[in-house]
């Protein structure tokens, strides 16, 4: 595989960490991290047979499951505009990943659902990514990697709850008040 190439030299990079030109700061970091773990997503992605999936189209399989939704709840937990994940959904239409259909409760508006082929692309795409994940633990250290991922939940959840609706914790109902 080969080497990560950056868009930016270093020392043209985003403002450094407390003016200390020899410490990246921390988003900088967060986006190299991220752009590593794409790429090894995409050499395995190709390598499972998938070429015509883009990284761009991973807001709409990320969150699009069961028996569709309609594209402005998909934008929303995207947090994209409608426009640009409808070019999106347009794109995996044509490529046969997904399909619109008639909303039963409201037949002006269309429900956007994964295909056949949809569906097994997005089963593989997540077992990529787990796979990723179990090589950087092996590479990295499996505490080490755990530890990211906890803290990185937590900022989550804490930060952007609605951005992660995976993450969110069941509620339990008030008891009812003593009579």
């Amino acid at each position: 595989m080969e080497p990560m190439q950056r868009k930016v030299p270093t020392n043209l990079e985003l403002i450094l960490a407390a003016g200390d030109a020899s410490r990246i700061t921390l988003p900088a970091l967060m986006d190299l991290a991220a752009e590593a773990m794409y790429m090894d997503f995409r050499k395995l992605l190709e390598e499972s047979g998938i070429s015509d999936v883009r990284p761009t189209h991973g807001c709409v399989f990320r969150f699009l499951h069961g028996d569709g939704m309609r594209l402005t709840e998909l934008a929303s937990l995207a947090g994209l505009t409608k426009q640009s994940v409808g070019e999106v959904v347009d794109e995996l239409a044509k490529l046969g990943y997904l399909e619109r259909y008639p909303d039963p409760t409201d037949k002006r508006a269309k429900l956007i659902r994964l295909t056949e082929k949809g569906q097994e692309a997005q089963r593989i795409g997540f077992s990529l990514f787990a796979k990723v994940e179990s090589d950087w633990a092996e590479a990295f250290g499996a505490d080490r990697i755990a530890a990211l991922r906890s803290l990185l939940e937590e900022i989550a959840l804490a930060k952007a709850p609605a951005a992660v609706p995976e993450l969110a914790l069941p509620t339990t109902p008030e008891p009812a008040p003593a009579r």
